[in-house]
Order: structure tokens, then C-alpha cells, then sequence
């Protein structure tokens, strides 16, 4: 799969709610940082799982939809409109640039 390929199916198993599909897109290591953070807010897939897991738990009507998807090499940047997380009716935005290699994510940053 190239990073596209990873990026797309992240978001096919996200609107889903897959927790499963979803993880399986991770390296064991991965970790997300909100943009200029010291220290990730996740790091490892536990922490990657328990996170999604409750997300998904608490958001039956959550859904992404890509505004704008940039690839360059490994990295893929997508600028999201989500809606129903956490139950919220508000929608927002944020912009998320996955780092792939080797066929799964290894570091999320995300801008809010």
C-alpha cells in the first residue's frame, strides 16, 4: 500500500468505528502529538487502542470527511471536517499529517 492507500483505509476503518482495522494501520511504536507539543499524547499502540477505543465508544455518529488531502513521499496531510465526536453536533476541523513507512502509520500531528 502506498501512504495514500494507508491514509484512506485509517479513515474508511475511523468512520466505521473499527477499532481493529483501525489499530492494524499502526506501527507498535506510533505516536500522536498535537502540533508543537514536548511529548506525544499518545505513544504505543496500547495507548493508541485505549484512546480510539473510548472515542469510538462515546461517538456512535462520528464521521470524517476530507476537505483537502496533500501526499508528499511518506507523509500524507489531511484537512478533516468531523462531526458526532464525543456526541457533539458542532462540526470542526483539523488538519492531521500521518508519517508512514513500511505500510503503517508511525506519528500523527495534529493542528486544532
Amino acid at each position: 500500500m502506498t501512504p495514500l492507500d494507508v491514509a484512506q483505509a485509517q479513515l474508511e476503518a475511523y468512520n466505521r468505528r473499527d477499532l481493529d482495522a483501525f489499530c492494524a494501520l499502526f506501527a507498535e511504536h506510533a505516536e500522536i502529538f498535537e502540533l508543537g507539543a514536548p511529548s506525544p499524547a499518545s505513544s504505543g499502540i496500547a495507548a493508541i487502542r485505549e484512546r480510539y477505543r473510548e472515542l469510538f465508544a462515546s461517538s456512535p455518529n462520528l464521521h470524517s470527511v476530507v476537505l483537502s488531502r496533500t501526499a508528499f513521499a511518506r507523509a500524507v496531510v489531511d484537512l478533516e471536517r468531523i462531526t458526532g465526536r464525543n456526541g457533539c453536533a458542532e462540526p470542526f476541523e483539523i488538519l492531521a499529517i500521518y508519517e508512514i513507512h513500511g505500510e503503517l502509520i508511525q506519528r500523527v500531528h495534529f493542528v486544532r
